[in-house]
């Protein structure tokens, strides 16, 4: 297994370069089992890149539609693997992540764990998740999905949503625009 160490602003530039050869590398064999399961038809060799925050520089990871942005990612650490275009994931640790919605309001993130799926933009957050939105509503839930093509969240397990004023949903899962606006609850109980 290899792992490239990426400090500091070179790591975008640097991590582009890496892919760029592993898509063009021969296969070779692996020396040790992956943590990850590559696509079973995949023969490209996979690449492993590791890399960690240096002092108060952080991974960030930015994704955009259109010239519009719809995440920024801020973590300790990035493991990512990658097995060829879109069979990708990167772990991260402490991610904190600000999510956008299109008129501009925002829900900020914060857990343990995290990982991103190249393929289709997922972002799971685990271990226990803490989220605000720009106008006060505060999240609480063991796991929160955001999923990109439909740009919306899907919390799970021990799900607390609380209003500005204090007022409280609990539910066991929890189907939400980014704002909280617009939601669905199960298993709920309380007020909003």
């Amino acid at each position: 297994m290899t792992f490239a160490r990426i400090r500091g602003g070179a790591g975008p530039a640097l991590f582009a370069l890496l892919v760029a050869c592993a898509r063009t590398a021969a296969p070779g064999p692996q020396t040790s089992p992956s943590p990850l399961t590559p696509p079973a038809a995949s023969s490209a060799t996979p690449l492993y890149v590791r890399s960690n925050a240096v002092g108060s520089k952080y991974i960030y990871v930015t994704e955009q539609k259109r010239s519009r942005k719809v995440y920024v990612l801020r973590a300790d650490e990035q493991r990512a693997e990658y097995f060829g275009t879109g069979t990708g994931r990167s772990d991260f640790t402490n991610p904190h992540v600000i999510f956008y919605d299109a008129p501009g309001r925002t829900l900020t993130a914060d857990a343990p764990a995290g990982t991103v799926f190249e393929r289709d933009k997922t972002v799971l957050m685990t271990g226990g998740v803490r989220a605000r939105t720009s106008d006060g509503k505060t999240l609480t839930c063991d796991t929160l999905r955001y999923n990109d093509a439909t740009g919306r969240l899907l919390g799970e397990g021990n799900v607390v949503l609380t209003s500005p004023l204090g007022e409280q949903l609990r539910g066991q899962r929890l189907d939400a625009d980014v704002r909280l606006s617009k939601l669905v609850m199960t298993g709920a109980s309380g007020a909003p």
